[in-house]
């Protein structure tokens, strides 16, 4: 079920962001995206909001892998 994790990754593998990258543009660390990518933790809905804007993704496509 663990979708977000995989599509977090894929996405911005897509965008060809380092995790570094994406975690200098949302103001955290490198360490809170590994975390989120390895499904350890979840971001809270305002990054979750930030994410889809800068992945260019909807937020259903995000968080449940729905295309």
């Amino acid at each position: 079920m663990a979708k977000f994790p995989e599509q977090l990754k894929k996405y911005r593998n897509k965008k060809n962001l380092s995790q570094e990258d994406l975690a200098g543009k949302l103001f955290i660390s490198r360490q809170a995206i590994s975390k989120w990518e390895s499904g350890e933790t979840t971001p809270d809905l305002n990054n979750l909001i930030k994410l889809s804007e800068l992945l260019d993704v909807s937020l259903d496509t995000l968080v449940l892998g729905s295309e």
